[in-house]
């Protein structure tokens, strides 16, 4: 018989859904009889091949479906169902497997017996085709009284009784889905017919019932597909939520029907424009965010891919009871001890967010809730000033009242009035900017659990809608204190994270330090990386720490540099930062180039700093034959990352600006800031200042190399200059303009391609001490020499420089 699962799951990650009225989601009676959709107008295609349907009907195989209970307990009963599909059976005849444990009746009551597991078979009169299910007899059904205590059970719901006044009284396709048993067992093809599509109209009086998601098909449901048609596949149980708390809209449907509209500016107020409607409790479309593109994504935007947690709190039924569907506060609070009843979760700020000032209130200790709120609140308030600018109605919210956005006809400030919430003063004077900001205000409003399920998209949604409200806004909504991103390991809408995006998984090549906790956890066990793996989204906890009580983190002995060089340090937390930045080459990778005929320059890749901090231990840097160089660099204060890039002082943001006061002022008295240290006398870059700082030492000799980069180019007849956002970074100086890479200049396809082997050497330092923003404080000395000598190899005057 079929593995059912011993344990019930039910469909939902919160309470209760409300309901949808077609095409027009209504979340109260309010919504006028004739706005609902009974697919009466639904299009039907009868266009079809004789000759291949008769080839394929020669080939259907006539099917028994049984439907019904999965569970039942001793001494009761439940009732099952039979249809045949591609044949016709006036009656069945009913069986078991075993009566010791449950009897079959004509009619197909079965009667639960003895504690087991039994297979009840149905077979058409007719065809003499048979169907079979399996059911659990159980002494009392597990997890019958949680569930019914839930929002699922609830049969006096609007969720389940909307529909009850309407005639007939019965659930539309359009919601059945979602608002009765039978409605999900057609849309997930559990009844026999094809799944993605409800077939027919549900009647009212089920509830989401065991059957739903106990049951074959529903247990192995592993994909979901979204209003965007993004389809997440390898889902484990969450499907079953997600097929339902996904929302009815995204930002294409939104895009689709400003584009119906017309061609209309974005101003531009448009009868033909409606409010488009997420639907209640979109938490897989929050959860997933622009990888599903529930909220409306601008375009020039880039957005938080998916919300990691840690593992094992990670999908919805690891936060939520499967069967109460409430929050699992015991296991929360294992991390968030603060956190005494679900309402304290609304205080909690992960660390990745406690520098962050999002709503611009100045509040940093208040719970990310209450910054998703605050920005709510500054989103509210551009909607309200924004019909002025268009020559709109005023326009107020109403949460409770479809199609919730009303006229504000007393100009109350945003308030709706009871005369004021009703259908009929329903909000007309949509243009397309306006209606992408109300949509996401109704995305936040609509899942009030999003503060947990994703709150950076949430911020970012409404972030974006405030600012491009407030490009035409004559009074704009402050915004200069908000903040939108999150610093650097923790940004998942950065490019780090999001440089994937359009191949829906990190490359291997990269996986080590952009694929979050299983990309490097994979690599540290098997040094290569982990294929097929779906992009991060900035770091999470399980990066680096191993338990979530004491914070312990990974224990690493060592650094695998590219030079294939491995350097020990006992359990250094430093291990852990140099493994990633360690660089992705190293200066033999340029000789191998030139050797081979190539000439490809070599990019290093972003903040190669272990490496430097090694100096000619690591051989991170192009080392010129002849010529020594520093290893690795000490301090008084100690060498590891951490001394300097405390996480605890720097609330892990590592950086080291936040941690000056406490730790470098202590012996750097003479400096206010981390860029004005230095440590002695010497005059390295010649200029005659021996009191600037070492940052400012190495910048005259950077200016200089770049100089003679571009005088070895133009000798070479075709001129260079570098572009710092955009790979591989050294493009054609097409108009000669002295080293300035014009727009129209920094692109792939102008890469730069006449190189010398000299160029190539200058080039790959020049990169490294860009890409290493902090080479001047993690090793001056070998920095300096690499520029040194990278000068000197391509004739310039080195002899007033003291190369350390």
């Amino acid at each position: 018989m079929a593995n059912f699962p011993k344990t019930l799951l039910l469909l939902a990650a919160g309470t209760f859904l409300t309901v949808g009225c077609g095409e027009k989601d209504c979340d109260t009676a309010s919504c006028p009889e004739a706005d609902c959709d009974t697919d009466a107008d639904s299009d039907t295609d009868t266009d079809t091949d004789t000759d291949a349907d008769t080839d394929a009907d020669a080939d259907v195989e006539t099917v028994v479906v049984v439907t019904g209970g999965v569970y039942v307990a001793v001494g009761e009963t439940v009732e099952l169902a039979a249809t045949t599909y591609n044949d016709d059976d006036g009656s069945y005849s009913w069986s078991t497997s075993d009566d010791a444990i449950a009897t079959v009746d004509e009619s197909g009551v079965v009667t639960g017996v003895y504690p087991g597991e039994v297979e009840i078979t149905a077979t058409g009169d007719d065809s003499g085709a048979a169907g079979v299910i399996g059911l659990y007899v159980e002494n009392e059904i597990p997890n019958f009284d949680d569930w019914l205590g839930s929002g699922h059970a609830d049969h006096e719901a609007e969720a389940f009784r909307h529909w009850d006044e309407d005639d007939p009284a019965e659930i539309s396709t359009s919601c059945a889905k979602c608002h009765s048993t039978p409605g999900f067992m057609d849309f997930i093809g559990a009844d026999g017919t094809d799944a993605e599509v409800v077939d027919a109209a549900a009647a009212i009086g089920t509830v989401i019932e065991c059957e739903a998601c106990h049951n074959p098909v529903a247990d192995e449901l592993s994909h979901v597909i979204f209003p965007s048609e993004v389809e997440i596949t390898g889902l484990g149980g969450e499907a079953r939520c997600m097929t339902c708390h996904q929302g009815r809209e995204s930002k294409d449907s939104v895009d689709e029907a400003i584009t119906e509209a017309g061609e209309i500016g974005d101003d531009e107020v448009s009868e033909k424009l409606g409010f488009e409607n997420v639907h209640y409790y979109p938490a897989g479309a929050t959860l997933l965010a622009g990888q599903v593109r529930g909220g409306y994504q601008y375009d020039e935007e880039v957005y938080d891919w998916r919300f990691r947690h840690v593992p094992d709190k990670d999908v919805c039924t690891e936060c939520h009871d499967p069967h109460t569907l409430a929050v699992e506060l015991d296991d929360c609070i294992v991390c968030h001890d603060d956190a005494a009843d679900v309402e304290d979760l609304k205080d909690i700020r992960m660390i990745a967010s406690v520098t962050s000032d999002y709503d611009g209130d100045g509040d940093l200790d208040e719970g990310i809730y209450y910054e998703i709120q605050g920005l709510q609140d500054l989103l509210y308030e551009a909607i309200q000033l924004y019909p002025a600018e268009s020559g709109g109605d005023s326009i107020c919210y109403d949460a409770l009242t479809y199609p919730y956005w009303m006229i504000d006809t007393d100009g109350s400030g945003g308030e709706c009035d009871e005369d004021e919430a009703s259908y009929s003063n329903q909000y007309g004077s949509w243009t397309p900017r306006l209606l992408r900001a109300a949509y996401n205000f109704q995305m936040v409003a609509k899942d009030p659990g999003g503060f947990a399920h994703n709150a950076k998209y949430l911020i970012e949604l409404q972030y974006d809608s405030i600012t491009d409200l407030n490009t035409v806004l004559s009074a704009a909504v402050d915004m200069e204190a908000a903040e939108r991103s999150d610093p650097g390991h923790f940004d998942g809408a950065g490019e780090a994270a999001r440089h994937w995006d359009e191949d829906e998984e990190v490359s291997t090549s990269c996986a080590k330090c952009h694929g979050g906790a299983d990309g490097f956890r994979f690599w540290l066990s098997y040094e290569t990386g982990l294929e097929e793996l779906e992009q991060g989204n900035g770091l999470d906890c399980y990066t680096c720490h191993e338990d979530f009580e004491e914070y312990s983190v990974i224990e690493l002995d060592s650094v695998l540099f590219e030079s294939e060089v491995e350097i020990e340090d006992e359990g250094a937390a430093s291990n852990i930062c140099g493994t990633c930045h360690s660089g992705r080459k190293w200066g033999g990778d340029v000789d191998d180039t030139i050797a081979d005929g190539d000439y490809d320059f070599q990019n290093v890749h972003y903040l190669p700093a272990a490496g430097v901090l090694q100096g000619a231990d690591a051989m991170v840097g192009y080392e010129f034959a002849g010529q020594e160089y520093d290893g690795v660099w000490t301090h008084s204060g100690g060498t590891d990352c951490t001394d300097c890039h405390d996480p605890v002082e720097t609330q892990h943001t590592f950086d080291v600006d936040d941690n000056f006061d406490a730790y470098c002022a202590l012996c750097h008295s003479e400096a206010t800031e981390i860029h004005e240290i230095r440590q002695s006398e010497v005059d390295t870059n010649g200029n005659g200042d021996t009191t600037e700082s070492l940052h400012d030492e190495l910048e005259t000799l950077v200016d200089e190399l770049y100089a003679e980069i571009q005088a070895a180019g133009d000798a070479a007849g075709a001129a260079i200059c570098y572009d710092a956002h955009t790979y591989p970074y050294w493009m054609n100086d097409t108009d000669a303009s002295g080293g300035e890479c014009d727009e129209s200049e920094a692109s792939y396809s102008n890469q730069y391609g006449d190189w010398t082997g000299e160029m190539l050497m200058g080039a790959y330092n020049y990169q490294l001490f860009q890409k290493e923003h902090g080479a001047w404080a993690h090793n001056f000395n070998y920095m300096a020499q690499l520029l040194i000598d990278s000068i000197d190899a391509l004739g310039g005057d080195v002899s007033g420089y003291t190369r350390p």
